[in-house]
């Protein structure tokens, strides 16, 4: 097929007006890439037209793609109709109201009451009933779209809207999309070969909501993995799967492949390293945050990042849902799913652990082998892990048992502290603002600053924790941690401040951070109560500016020295001898005053006659005969 302007349709029929399949896709960008180049219209990328495939009309006639509309949902009661594109010898016919009808179509049924457009064919769309209304009526689309055009301040565009609510029912009569797709042409997430249309199965699921496209949260593994055909199997709708890279190394290859390979539509990966360290994880490290004294919190920190973009992809490519693999009794998925109640609550929500009939590892693999989605590994780990830029995690196998040292070789990251040089190491980290910036003085991006710190300790088998933590959902659980990188920079972080902050506010700041670790580890990173504590601890980081430097030697981490010039330690207030700045005189006048509560005490206490709770015992038993 051919999506050319030049030449005249074959015949003088109507087209045919139909949803889009994947098999338009390169039509569709040829045209769309010709009417670009004429600036009717927006450039689309072959790849964004696939992943919002279900968005998308077309009209065709003898084989060619002769026009185009589609639909981009900006929350719940809005859309957009754009991209309305009429070949040449074409226009003029009534195509371009056909094409409408069917986005007001494609409207009415997914329950938006409202279309809007913003056209320079004002006239057209007043024709098809749209009424003119001020660009400020959608301040979605001047928001996420108008404020990143080069054009906004000299924009000739013109704002208009329809009220489709009020449509009669003729409008999906008019155009069934589902009868309107060929007969011969494999609708998105069609099934293997043989296999039933899974938006036939969705009708005997009568239980759950509609969704038309979900954006899953995935990591490649098997729980993931099966969840993509499960999705498409159990709500019919397209399946785009969004991966955070954190830091995860080699365990991101061939991602997008296997994606696809098991049904998604799309497979989004986004190197997420510095966002991760320099906007969540120093932060974090400026609130000296640690949950139950150990855990530095590098699974729970990730999670609202992760979810935070898993919500920018879902509103970028028209998602109505997000999914995830966590299990109904840990923590992730109320990270999650908080993270998504902040961000965008009109997103519904599936967890299919809350669901499903899996409930083993076998079962998963029967589910796979059923739909032919691939496993790389069919061998059972032996431990669940977590693994990002920050920390590796382990949980499960022999360490379900308190009782148990964690074997030698469970280990990833850090080296044994009995197998590690037999030398010290020195390092030194330099802050700025309670931000690292540098280490031994050479300044590194965050994310590269990390790596250094991790491959200079972890050789020094610096960093274990073993733990047993209380989880948020009122179990306990056992966890071994390797936190290498992020052990350093807490020590460091924790003597340059020590010379920076006035007792009165290193003291509140204690009091605080248990309750910021606690709003980390619980997933309420949004939370209004985290964000208030992040703009106090941000104002006491600003004189803490210097360095530390750390001797790593067998596991274990001894601070050997610090500095910063905004230090309130001056070794000449503190001498013993008399000075400007102290006079030990004065003393005796201060310990009145800090003492007097406890004194007016005693006093109440031995009036008429009586004796304070601390009264000298009888220690003439002890005396010699």
């Amino acid at each position: 097929m051919s999506a050319t302007t030049g030449s005249p349709p074959p015949t003088p029929d109507d087209a045919t007006v139909r949803a889009a399949t994947v098999d338009d896709v390169p039509d569709l960008a040829a045209l769309i890439a010709e009417f670009a180049r004429r600036g009717d219209v927006l450039p689309r990328a072959a790849d964004a037209i696939r992943v919002t495939l279900g968005d998308w009309i077309v009209a065709e006639a003898d084989g060619i793609i002769v026009g185009c509309a589609a639909i981009h949902r900006y929350g719940a009661g809005l859309g957009e109709v754009r991209t309305t594109i009429v070949l040449d010898a074409w226009q003029g016919r009534g195509l371009g109201r056909r094409l409408v009808d069917a986005i007001a179509a494609l409207a009415v049924q997914r329950g938006i009451p409202t279309l809007f457009t913003l056209t320079r064919r004002a006239p057209f769309f007043e024709r098809l009933g749209f009424e003119p209304v001020d660009k400020a009526t959608f301040p979605e689309k001047v928001w996420k779209d108008c404020r990143t055009c080069p054009l906004i301040d000299n924009c000739d565009e013109v704002a208009l809207q329809l009220d489709v609510a009020a449509a009669s029912r003729s409008l999906i009569d008019a155009f069934p999309l589902d009868s309107a797709v060929p007969r011969d042409a494999a609708p998105i997430g069609a099934s293997p070969a043989g296999a039933r249309d899974p938006r036939q199965r969705r009708s005997t699921v009568t239980a759950r909501p509609t969704i038309k496209r979900a954006v899953l949260a995935y990591s490649g593994g098997l729980d993931t993995s099966v969840i993509v055909p499960w999705l498409r199997e159990n709500y019919g709708c397209e399946v785009v799967c969004f991966c955070a890279d954190l830091g995860q190394g080699d365990e991101l290859e061939g991602l997008r492949d296997k994606a696809l390979a098991s049904g998604a539509v799309d497979c989004v990966v986004q190197d997420l390293r510095e966002e991760f360290a320099r906007d969540f994880l120093f932060p974090m490290l400026q609130a000296g945050a640690v949950y139950e004294r150990q855990y530095l919190l590098g699974t729970a920190i990730a999670r609202p990042l992760i979810a935070k973009q898993q919500v920018a992809v879902a509103e970028a490519v028209g998602a109505d849902a997000l999914a995830h693999g966590c299990t109904g009794k840990g923590n992730d998925q109320v990270r999650f799913e908080l993270t998504y109640q902040a961000l965008n609550p009109a997103l519904r929500v599936v967890a299919p652990w809350r669901e499903w009939h899996i409930r083993s590892r076998e079962d998963a693999l029967a589910f796979a082998d059923a739909h032919n989605v691939p496993i790389a590994s069919r061998e059972k780990s032996v431990y669940s892990r977590d693994r990002n830029l920050w920390h590796i995690s382990h949980e499960g196998g022999r360490l379900e048992d308190p009782r148990l040292e964690p074997e030698a070789g469970m280990f990833l990251w850090t080296v044994d502290p009995r197998a590690a040089p037999d030398q010290p190491e020195e390092v030194q980290i330099g802050f700025e603002a309670g931000v690292p910036v540098a280490v031994d003085d050479e300044r590194l991006a965050p994310a590269e600053l990390i790596a250094r710190l991790n491959a200079v300790a972890a050789r020094h088998g610096v960093g274990r924790v073993d733990l047993v933590e209380n989880r948020l959902v009122g179990m306990k659980s056992r966890g071994v941690y390797e936190t290498p990188g992020g052990t350093l920079l807490y020590a460091a972080h924790r003597e340059v401040e020590s010379l920076c902050l006035d007792r009165e506010t290193a003291h509140h700041k204690e009091l605080i951070t248990a309750r910021y670790a606690e709003l980390v580890y619980f997933g309420q990173w949004f939370h209004p109560l985290r964000e208030s504590l992040q703009a106090f601890i941000s104002m006491t980081q600003q004189p803490v500016t210097g360095w530390a430097r750390l001797r790593l030697f067998k596991g274990g981490v001894t601070v050997v020295g610090r500095y910063s010039a905004n230090s309130l330690y001056r070794e000449d207030f503190a001498t013993f001898g008399r000075d400007d700045v102290y006079d030990q005189g004065d003393a005796a006048g201060f310990i009145h005053l800090f003492g007097l509560p406890m004194k007016v005490r005693a006093m109440m206490e031995v009036s008429d006659g009586g004796r304070t709770r601390y009264a000298s015992p009888d220690f003439s038993r002890f005396k010699r005969d």
